[in-house]
């Protein structure tokens, strides 16, 4: 399942990059603090504006989530991609209607939604969209084994975990020689199956 909803995560924020070719991602934020950082450095205040409102839908999105988790624990999994699928549907409409940085904006609320879709318990969350520390897992674990004292196991999860991401993300470059409407399918597509598995899991998943 995490290897899933990471691939769709990367397929998302390649497209949500190229449709705009201005550096803005719509799930990496730490790509975009260093960049809305830059800007207000260099008092580009306008062209950072852009930048902030995804970082606040993105937090928005996983606000939106947790409130979810908390008071749904049973069925929040299903619920919280039912509403990640139905907003990447909206994009696809949005963006035949309004200005393209509104696509983004709807798709940055969805992936900080997305995030809590991987609730181990309430208490406990594994965020969704951080690359980089699925590469600092990944050199802790490789540390671990080149002093024999390693897991196999826990090395190569936490490298499958990044390259879901980066994998995901080569996807998300190549249908977009199509058209963004085209390319939003995939993902609509991989949340709505990882919607109906997490609905039929519900009753196996742990509820605390």
């Amino acid at each position: 399942m995490p290897f899933l909803l990471l691939f769709s995560a990367g397929i998302v924020d390649a497209i949500g990059f190229i449709h705009l070719k201005n550096g803005l991602f719509v799930s990496f934020m730490s790509g975009n603090t260093t960049h809305v950082a830059m800007l207000l450095s260099n008092h580009q205040y306008g062209q950072s504006i852009s930048y902030i409102g995804v970082i606040l839908l993105f937090v928005t999105g996983i606000t939106v989530g947790e409130m979810i988790a908390v008071l749904q624990k049973k069925n929040y999994r299903w619920l919280v991609m039912s509403a990640v699928s139905i907003l990447l549907c909206s994009a696809i409409f949005i963006e035949q209607i309004t200005v393209p940085m509104a696509t983004n904006f709807v798709l940055a609320f969805a992936m900080g939604l997305q995030n809590i879709a991987l609730r181990i318990t309430i208490s406990k969350a594994m965020p969704l969209t951080f690359a980089t520390a699925f590469l600092a897992n990944t050199g802790r674990e490789l540390a671990l084994l080149l002093l024999g004292q390693g897991d196999k196991q826990l090395f190569f999860k936490q490298l499958s975990l990044w390259l879901a991401i980066f994998i995901g993300a080569i996807v998300g470059s190549n249908l977009m020689a199509l058209s963004l409407n085209y390319a939003l399918v995939v993902p609509v597509v991989l949340c709505l199956s990882i919607t109906g598995l997490l609905f039929w899991l519900k009753d196996l998943t742990n509820d605390d």
